[in-house]
């Protein structure tokens, strides 16, 4: 089965995923990102601890300024990440947006389940390795700059990581449709 604009015949819908107003789902996630986070801000601190990583008090505001930057045009990339993958598999340029508390990349197609798996890692895979590439690269001083890049991919993409979760212990017949932070998931009746 591939990616469809149509919902076939004799599907309907299984449930909803809804990250920004259902309220279990919700703090699952937030849950996850921030537990993520208290673990990696751990690390960082053994890391500087140890030596692998250092600060320098000469170079500290232009590294907050260039990390608080990053952050900010990181944003919009990772959800360009996902877009780039909803037009590989719809065909379409993907929809974007911001609400209160997310940033999204959405469309109106039914994604297979392995096409959305792959759309919701996209971003932290993509990122992942360039932010673990940008530590080996930098000097040791900048390093913990793309370690504090890195946290907030791997806590930034909670949702993506609850949603490929959630959709990997569902069949291969299923469609999801992701409209941004809602995907509602149809199988066959």
């Amino acid at each position: 089965m591939k990616s469809t604009w149509t919902l076939p015949e004799g599907y309907g819908q299984k449930y909803l995923i809804d990250l920004k107003d259902n309220k279990k789902q919700f703090w699952i996630v937030n849950g996850l990102s921030i537990g993520i986070m208290v673990l990696l801000l751990a690390l960082l601190a053994l890391l500087l601890w140890e030596g692998a990583l250092e600060l320098s008090s000469q170079q500290l505001p232009l590294q907050l300024l260039v990390m608080a930057l990053g952050y900010v045009a990181y944003i919009p990339l990772h959800e360009l990440a996902h877009g780039v993958f909803m037009r590989r598999y719809s065909g379409k340029r993907a929809n974007y947006g911001f609400t209160l508390v997310y940033a999204y990349a959405g469309s109106e197609c039914y994604f297979t389940k392995h096409d959305h798996r792959v759309i919701s890692l996209a971003p932290v895979t993509f990122w992942g390795v360039v932010f673990l590439l940008l530590m080996f690269l930098l000097p040791v001083s900048w390093r913990w700059v793309a370690y504090i890049w890195q946290l907030f991919n791997l806590s930034g993409a909670a949702g993506d990581f609850y949603v490929f979760w959630r959709l990997g212990k569902e069949p291969d017949t299923i469609l999801c449709q992701d409209t941004g932070v809602k995907m509602t998931v149809f199988d066959r009746l």
